[in-house]
């Protein structure tokens, strides 16, 4: 099968059932989170066993004798001082987490430097005072070791049950970090073996090669070669795929990247499968799955921190829009069931997030039998009755696509989805740009940079929708909380009246 005829399929086939692979245990009926997910918890539970010392052991007593700033500052000094000092000697790796004897190793470590830079600061300020109140002095000696001996053994306590929850978790495959891999090799193998000893809550759910060597590694199906790969992406939640292949054919490795990279997954090296020579002139950081390490080829657009900001964004943003558009969407409604029979709102096919078909909701702006030809709208269309060529050229009729956001199809900010029929001067859109499918890792949006930039409206030239795209890759590879922001103002300014809209 051609690596086009592959694409097209992407694009063009129904949805397939998802063969997941039953879990036993509470697995079978809780849903899956990342192991990544304790990291948070992890942080959340130090913040909140250091504030409660300061609150309740009366640590002020002796961070109040330092001549330096307000109480709340010297106060959040000490916290913050603290996480800094958890986080530099890997508290908050899921390795650590879940590996409680790692972490007394690594805690005792990173406890020594807080007491230590705390004693140091103390003596160097309090030196000047022994003189005139050795009592006081001694009293604030007395609370920083009891601050110190029971903020200890509450974190070593709260840890242990931490590191308990995980170990379980990932027994109930509760704690799940899926990766599939490429190459049916013996480093392969080892790998798959490593992990499963690891018990961090990686699971590797498939292996594909080209080769078809064999039937399975390690006890993991071999599912077939990477055409399957990709087909299996769209519909299984991955997010990681290890290559394990040896460096030997690099223009093979280059096609295989290549293909990976337009979707939204994290593609690693394993070392091994590199030559150690190789790695002096390797400019890329070590990245990792929980407990691995592994070279890292190309990553998600955004972290898991940027997609949390972004979804609590769309969630909010699509709320407030709903509530201040409320009476111009009733508008909208009276004015189509005025002067065009037929139902207020239709769903049109679209292509978003890792490839996947989603139906997008708009007010009717086309006479009820002209709505699913899949034909692009051109200016002056017939198909449009007169209100419905209003709410076109003020964008109103993309109003209902609030509800995508919320439903979490959509984003606020992003590449515009598309049909998967679309065409560019009678050729599909992902035979006309090579890198089309890139765009398709991060959910579309409402507005994005192309629209902003006056790249709406009709492709019917190939420049109009390889300048769409590249518009749409420069927002994915650029994207910011910041970036996002200028974009919907801009639209608020521009953006819905511009030239192309009809």
């Amino acid at each position: 099968m051609s690596e086009n005829s592959v694409v097209r399929m992407l694009f063009t086939e129904t949805r397939r059932e998802i063969n997941a692979i039953s879990a036993s245990g509470l697995g079978r009926y809780l849903p899956a989170v990342s192991p990544h997910f304790f990291v948070f918890l992890a942080v959340a539970v130090d913040i909140s066993i250091l504030i409660t010392l300061d609150r309740n052991l009366g640590s002020h007593v002796f961070i109040s004798s330092l001549s330096f700033g307000n109480d709340f500052s010297r106060h959040s000094s000490l916290i913050f001082l603290a996480l800094m000092f958890f986080y530099a000697a890997g508290l908050y790796r899921v390795e650590t987490i879940g590996n409680y004897r790692r972490f007394l190793r690594y805690f005792g470590r990173a406890w020594g430097w807080l007491l230590a830079t705390v004693l140091v600061v103390y003596t160097l300020l309090l030196w000047p005072l022994v003189h005139i109140n050795i009592y006081l002095i001694k009293m604030n000696l007395e609370v920083f070791a009891l601050w110190f001996g029971a903020g200890g053994l509450a974190l070593i306590v709260a840890r242990r049950t931490l590191a308990m929850l995980f170990r379980y978790g990932v027994e109930q495959e509760l704690l799940v970090h899926d990766a599939v891999l490429v190459g049916a090799t013996e480093l392969a193998a080892q790998f798959i073996a490593r992990v499963k000893a690891d018990h961090l809550g990686v699971r590797v759910k498939a292996v594909f090669d080209d080769q078809d060597r064999q039937c399975s590694v390690a006890g993991v199906p071999v599912g077939g070669n990477i055409d399957d790969l990709l087909a299996y992406h769209k519909h299984n939640e991955i997010d990681t795929v290890v290559i394990a292949l040896p460096l030997e054919n690099n223009e093979s490795m280059c096609r295989l990247v290549h293909r990976l990279r337009m979707q939204p997954l994290k593609v690693a090296l394993l070392p091994g499968a590199m030559d150690l020579s190789s790695l002096r002139n390797w400019n890329a950081p070590f990245g990792a799955l929980p407990g691995v390490h592994l070279l890292p080829i190309c990553d998600f657009p955004i972290d898991r921190s940027g997609w949390f900001i972004k979804m609590l964004f769309d969630k909010m943003a699509a709320v407030v829009a709903l509530l201040l558009f409320a009476p111009v969407m009733v508008c909208c409604v009276i004015g189509i069931k005025l002067t065009s029979p037929g139902p207020v709102l239709f769903r049109q096919r679209r292509i978003g997030y890792r490839n996947r078909e989603f139906h997008v909701f708009k007010f009717r702006s086309m006479h009820v039998a002209a709505c699913d030809t899949g034909e692009l709208t051109v200016r002056n269309d017939p198909r449009i009755f007169a209100f419905g060529q209003l709410m076109r050229k003020l964008s109103l009729d993309e109003l209902p696509q609030l509800f995508n956001v919320l439903l979490g199809d959509m984003s606020m900010v992003g590449p515009r989805p598309h049909m998967p029929e679309a065409t560019a001067a009678g050729h599909f859109y992902y035979d006309s740009v090579p890198s089309y499918a890139a765009r398709h890792r991060m959910k579309p949006g409402i507005t994005g940079w192309a629209q902003v930039n006056g790249w709406r409206g009709p492709t019917e030239t190939l420049h109009q929708i390889e300048q769409r795209v590249a518009h749409d890759l420069y927002y994915i590879e650029n994207w910011s909380f910041v970036l996002d922001i200028s974009i919907l103002i801009k639209t608020a300014f521009v953006g819905f009246c511009g030239k192309n809209a009809f």
